[in-house]
């Protein structure tokens, strides 16, 4: 695989995935980033992951081509076990909702990539309410941050 490889727990589930799940996970990435049309900075992340899977800088620049052109793959069926579908499909819900909305384009999206890995209904419906979820826990921490730092700027002036 190309040696750029983000700490995170994701990456090392696909240690001894074949490539073509590799290559699959990465058009899928690349498509939840491009979904909404709008490229954020925070999706970067996401593109650097899809990278470490990656084996050469030619498929790199492949990607990041498609990725700019926004035209990748369409996403197909694919066999992986199910534990790893799961966590795939959970990992393409965050990368959904990294920009603090979820998208209906981005939300179309993932069903579709639910149905091509096979998660059942009942796990899709569970993931998609825990998206939404997440992205109500998001806007509130962002909201207390914001309000820890406007009380920390209140009390400095006081000082000054």
């Amino acid at each position: 695989m190309y040696k750029l490889q983000l700490d995170r727990e994701f990456t090392k589930d696909f240690d001894d995935a074949s490539k073509e799940v590799r290559n699959w996970v990465v058009n899928a990435i690349g498509s939840i980033v491009i979904a909404d049309g709008i490229i954020e900075k925070h999706e970067f992340i996401a593109l650097q992951e899809a990278i470490s899977f990656l084996e050469s800088k030619d498929e790199v620049h492949n990607l990041m081509a498609k990725v700019k052109e926004k035209k990748l793959d369409e996403i197909i069926p694919i066999t992986m076990k199910p534990g790893l579908a799961v966590k795939v499909y959970f990992y393409l819900a965050a990368m959904a909702i990294i920009d603090g909305n979820l998208k209906k384009s981005e939300q179309e999206l993932l069903k579709k990539c639910g149905r091509c890995l096979g998660i059942e209904r009942d796990i899709e419906t569970s993931v998609m309410r825990w998206a939404v979820n997440q992205l109500e826990v998001n806007k509130k921490l962002k909201d207390d941050l914001q309000n820890s730092h406007n009380l920390r700027v209140r009390i400095l002036d006081l000082v000054n």
